[in-house]
C-alpha cells in the first residue's frame, strides 16, 4: 500500500501579514499515512501525535496550496480535502506542511436580555484580519466534525495550517496576533462552543443520583438523544413534560402544566444530525407536587435502559415486580406491570442482542463451535426464502465417547422453546457409567411433527451410524 510522508507543525498559529498567511510554530514531525486515509482516521492519528484531550481542546488541520497567488489556507474537513492534501505530497515539487491549531473550549454566553426571556447565542472567538478585514479561519468550519460518531465531548473550534519556509525554519515563540470578539451565527453552527454532548446512562441509580441539568449550547448526537436526556431529566426532578412541536430540523418541549413557564427549544445542526440546545427556561412555575400516577416520561424503553446492567450476566431473575419495586423506591413513581415487562423485554434486547440478531450470528457460532472443539458436527437448513427451518448440534467429545464407551441406548424427546419465534428442542441422550445423564445430540424445529423427527433421526443416524442392539427410548 502507498504511504505518503509529510511534516505535521503543531503548538503555533495564524498569522496574516497582508501579503502572506504565515504559521508560527513550536513543534514538528514528520509521519507517513496510507494514500486511502480518511479524514476520520487522520483527525485521529493527528489528535494523538499533538496529544489534545478531546474533553479540553479540539484542533484543526490546514494546508497552504501552491500556487502563484495568494491564497487562504485550505481547512482539512472531509475525505475529499485529505485526498487533495495526500496529492500535493505526492509529487516532491509541491510538498505542503500540515499545520495543527489546538483551541481550548469556551462557555457559551446567553443573553437574556430581550422580549420573552430569549436566549441570544454568541461565540466568542479570536480570528484574526485580512486585508479586506473579513475574518478567517473560523469561516469555513463544516458541521460534518461533530459526527455522531465522533461524539466523545468534542467541541467546534478554530484551528489552522501552512507551509511557509520560514516559518517552519523558526522555533521563536508565536508574536502577538490581533483578534475581534466576532459573533456566530446560529445558521453557520460554527465557532468555539463549551459544548458537552451527552450519551445514554445505564442504570438505575445514575438516572436517580447522576443526572445532569441541561444548559443553551449543549449538543446531542441526535433528536432522539436529546429527548432521550430530557425523560432522564423529568425523571429525576419529578416533573413531567409534553413535545409541543417536532419537525426534522426543530425540537420543542414545554411543562405539562399549561401555565408554567419551563420550555426547551432545539435546532438541527446544518450537515448533520446533532441538535443543539438554543433556549432553554429550566425554571417552573408550576407545584412539582401533583405528580401523575403513571409518569408519561417513564417509557419502557427508558426504564430498560436502565435496567439492563441486571441482564448483562445469565441470570434473568429480575422480574417485573422488582422493577416496580425499584423504580417506586428509587424515583418516586409507580409503574404498571404491563410496562415493567415491556421494560425487562427492552433490556434484555439490550445486554443480550434479539431474537433475529440470534439468528444471524448462528452460523458464525457454528463455525467457531466445529473449529474449537475438533469432531463437532453442526447443520442448519433453511427454507427456500433462506429463512431458519431446522438445527442439529453434537459435541465431537459427546460423540467419541457414545461410539466408544456408551452403551447402545438412546432416549429421545421434545420440548417446546419459550421464546419469540417458539419451536421446539430436541434431544438425544444415553447413560454413562455412573448412570448420569450424557448428553449426544440437540436439534431444533417448528414443531414435534413427522418432517421434524424424521430431519433429526436422519442427521443422528449420519453421527454415530449402524451399531449392533442399538436400541431407541422416546415417550
Amino acid at each position: 500500500m502507498d504511504k505518503v510522508r509529510f511534516v505535521v507543525l503543531y503548538g503555533g498559529e495564524w498569522i496574516n501579514s497582508g501579503e502572506k498567511f504565515k504559521y508560527q510554530y513550536e513543534m514538528s514531525k514528520i509521519i507517513s499515512v496510507s494514500r486511502e486515509t480518511s479524514y476520520e482516521s487522520l483527525h485521529g492519528i493527528i489528535s494523538r501525535l499533538v496529544e489534545a484531550n478531546p474533553n479540553e481542546c479540539s484542533i484543526k488541520m490546514k494546508f497552504i496550496f501552491n500556487s502563484p497567488e495568494v491564497l487562504a489556507p485550505f481547512e482539512v474537513v472531509t475525505d475529499d480535502d485529505v485526498q487533495v492534501f495526500l496529492c500535493e505530497n505526492s509529487d516532491v515539487n509541491t510538498r505542503t506542511s500540515l499545520c495543527v491549531t489546538i483551541e481550548r473550549k469556551r462557555r457559551i454566553i446567553p443573553n437574556t436580555e430581550g422580549p420573552d426571556n430569549e436566549f441570544i447565542n454568541e461565540d466568542i472567538a479570536d480570528v484574526f484580519e485580512s486585508d479586506n478585514g473579513n475574518g478567517i479561519g473560523l469561516d469555513n468550519i463544516h458541521e460534518s466534525l461533530l459526527s455522531p460518531n465522533d461524539f466523545q465531548n468534542v467541541d467546534v473550534f478554530s484551528i489552522g495550517v501552512d507551509n511557509n519556509d520560514e516559518a517552519r525554519n523558526s522555533r521563536q515563540s508565536t508574536s502577538e496576533v490581533p483578534s475581534r470578539r466576532s459573533r456566530v451565527t446560529s445558521s453557520q453552527g460554527i465557532g468555539v462552543k463549551s459544548s458537552t454532548i451527552h450519551g445514554s446512562y445505564t442504570s438505575l441509580e445514575s438516572v436517580v443520583n447522576n443526572v445532569k441539568e441541561v444548559g443553551v449550547g449543549d449538543l446531542f448526537p441526535s433528536k432522539e438523544e436529546l429527548h432521550f436526556k430530557m425523560q432522564f431529566l423529568s425523571i429525576a426532578n419529578h416533573f413531567q413534560f409534553k413535545v409541543k412541536k417536532s419537525t426534522k430540523t426543530l425540537l420543542v418541549m414545554s411543562c405539562i402544566v399549561e401555565d408554567c413557564k419551563w420550555r426547551v427549544r432545539a435546532t438541527k445542526l446544518k450537515d448533520c444530525e446533532s441538535f443543539r440546545v438554543r433556549k432553554y427556561s429550566p425554571d417552573h412555575t408550576c407545584s412539582l407536587d401533583a405528580l401523575h400516577f403513571d409518569h408519561r416520561q417513564a417509557s419502557s424503553k427508558l426504564i430498560g435502559h436502565c435496567i439492563k446492567s441486571k441482564f448483562e450476566g445469565t441470570s434473568q431473575s429480575y422480574r417485573p415486580n422488582d422493577i416496580i419495586e425499584d423504580m417506586k423506591k428509587q424515583c418516586g413513581m409507580t409503574l404498571g406491570y404491563n410496562k415493567a415487562w415491556r421494560a425487562r423485554e427492552v433490556a434484555m434486547g439490550l445486554a443480550r442482542g434479539s431474537p433475529d440478531d440470534s439468528f444471524t450470528i448462528l452460523p458464525s457460532y457454528c463455525h467457531m463451535l466445529e473449529m474449537k472443539n475438533p469432531g463437532t458436527v453442526t447443520f442448519i437448513d433453511t427454507d427456500a426464502l433462506n429463512r431458519f427451518k431446522y438445527f442439529f448440534m453434537a459435541l465431537g467429545p459427546s460423540i467419541e465417547g457414545f461410539k466408544s464407551c456408551i452403551r447402545p441406548v438412546v432416549a429421545v424427546d421434545g420440548t417446546f422453546l419459550k421464546c419469540k419465534h417458539q419451536g421446539t428442542l430436541f434431544i438425544a441422550i444415553s447413560l454413562d457409567g455412573n448412570n448420569q445423564v450424557y448428553p449426544l445430540a440437540f436439534g431444533i424445529g417448528d414443531s414435534e411433527n413427522d418432517q421434524s423427527w424424521h430431519w433429526f433421526f436422519t442427521k443422528l443416524y449420519g453421527l454415530i451410524g449402524e451399531i449392533d442392539d442399538l436400541v431407541f427410548i422416546s415417550d
